[in-house]
């Protein structure tokens, strides 16, 4: 794909959130499987649901703009995905898993915030309507509120007693 308009830029963008979103659905499944605080690991379960439909509104954007939802790699999640597969190789203790599942979710947030953001702005650059912008304000406004969840269970006792427990 040749990249030459801020439009084709917002396509390219587009096709990366779409492959995100659609591999996150995969990893958030593993993750409520795989962490031990079950608050922690229902709000992966929940999260995973909500990003099923972020995947669907990412497919009512591509049919706004006429264009066939596609994936392009995300160099960014893949090295995630890859710290997490090394995370699990190296892993002895069970109390290690659940802080270092809620740091994940915490970065995982932040790039998909940012992806949403810059999402955002090339539309408003390309003045694209509110069919094309709604959508992504929406999967916005519900990774921030995602991050905002974690980032207090972060503060949370139960992450400060697993801890704990390792000192």
């Amino acid at each position: 794909m040749t990249l030459e308009t801020s439009r084709d830029l917002f396509v390219y963008n587009l096709k990366e959130m779409y492959y995100i979103e659609n591999q996150l659905v995969e990893m958030l499944d593993e993750l409520a499987s795989d962490t031990p605080d079950e608050k922690l690991a229902k709000g992966f379960a929940d999260h995973r649901d909500e990003t099923r439909r972020q995947v669907e509104r990412l497919e009512t954007v591509f049919r706004e703009i006429h264009e066939t939802p596609e994936t392009i790699e995300s160099g960014v999640l893949d090295g995630l995905k890859r710290d997490h597969e090394e995370f699990k190789r190296e892993v002895t203790s069970n109390d290690l898993k659940t802080p270092y599942h809620l740091a994940a979710g915490i970065k995982t947030e932040r790039m998909e915030i940012t992806g949403y953001q810059g999402l955002i702005m090339l539309a408003n650059e390309i003045d694209f309507d509110g069919d094309v912008k709604g959508p992504l304000k929406e999967n916005l406004d519900e990774e921030e509120d995602t991050l905002q969840t974690l980032t207090t269970m972060q503060k949370g006792s139960n992450i400060k007693k697993a801890i704990q427990n390792l000192l």
